[in-house]
């Protein structure tokens, strides 16, 4: 394939699991002209015309995309052309419709989801509130062949010539956990500052693209009211001074140094699978 193509990738991602994956298939492309980015509130909606295609990657919160992504689609004018797209999601357990739900925002934007992915990652929250397990601690274990998959699809959408959007169908089971998915997302947690540990380095308020911290006085300040509970401020605090509750017991934090050792894992498996 010539190179002339342009692909965006377009990420959203809490603690890191989506960002991990995004970066993956950055470097997978290689020869093709890349470009990767988090989305962010200033984002000029003008570049994405620039782009033959358009790689759509954000976290499952409750089953539905997570806010800012879902804010981010929301905010895009109108596309005069119609655009391909690739979406892929991460879960901790199950995805339910979030790629239907994405997928048909998306085409109110002219945005054709030309395909879907949905990888298991690890458990952000799962792993902060109850005893960790394996299964929360990984990707899943066929991750290094469903991302080559997964880039051959986006290679034979670019090739294509024709842009016909696919709406995942509606996943009946979803009916049943639809109970759990409102009290999920209507619980709101309350994350908690331990001052002893704070060193006031002010990376929660920096990181938070939702500024739900803010530096007031000596300490941060946390105001839940846009939270999406991503748990990035919480698995990223260098000194742990972030928690769910006041009590300082340690719990495994899934910061760089933990995304940078599943990502090499993952890159060597592809290069072993060459």
């Amino acid at each position: 394939m010539e190179n002339n193509n342009k692909i965006l990738i377009l990420y959203h991602s809490g603690a890191g699991s989506t960002k991990t994956i995004a970066e993956i298939y950055h470097k997978m492309f290689g020869s093709f002209f890349v470009d990767i980015s988090s989305i962010n509130f200033e984002f000029d909606y003008e570049l994405l015309k620039n782009y033959e295609i358009l790689i759509l990657a954000f976290p499952t919160y409750h089953c539905s995309p997570s806010t800012s992504m879902m804010e981010f689609i929301n905010n895009i004018p109108p596309l005069q052309k119609s655009k391909k797209a690739f979406a892929f999601t991460t879960c901790g357990l199950c995805s339910g419709n979030t790629l239907r739900e994405f997928a048909k925002k998306c085409l109110t934007k002219n945005i054709y989801i030309n395909g879907y992915s949905v990888y298991k990652a690890p458990a952000t929250d799962g792993v902060l509130l109850f005893p960790p397990l394996s299964f929360m601690l990984d990707y899943e274990k066929n991750i290094a062949n469903k991302i080559k998959s997964d880039v051959n699809k986006i290679e034979h959408i670019i090739n294509s010539n024709t842009n016909k959007a696919k709406i995942p169908r509606f996943k009946i089971y979803t009916i049943f956990s639809y109970p759990n998915k409102v009290l999920g997302k209507a619980y709101k947690h309350k994350l908690k500052l331990l001052r002893d540990k704070c060193v006031g380095c002010n990376k929660c308020v920096n990181d938070c693209m939702r500024k739900c911290w803010s530096r007031v006085g000596k300490y941060p300040q946390y105001k839940s009211n846009r939270c999406e509970f991503c748990f990035k401020c919480v698995h990223h605090c260098p000194n742990e001074a972030i928690s769910l509750s006041k009590k300082t017991r340690t719990k495994i934090r899934f910061n760089e140094k933990f995304y940078m050792k599943l990502k090499e894992e993952i890159l060597q498996r592809l290069n072993d699978a060459i």
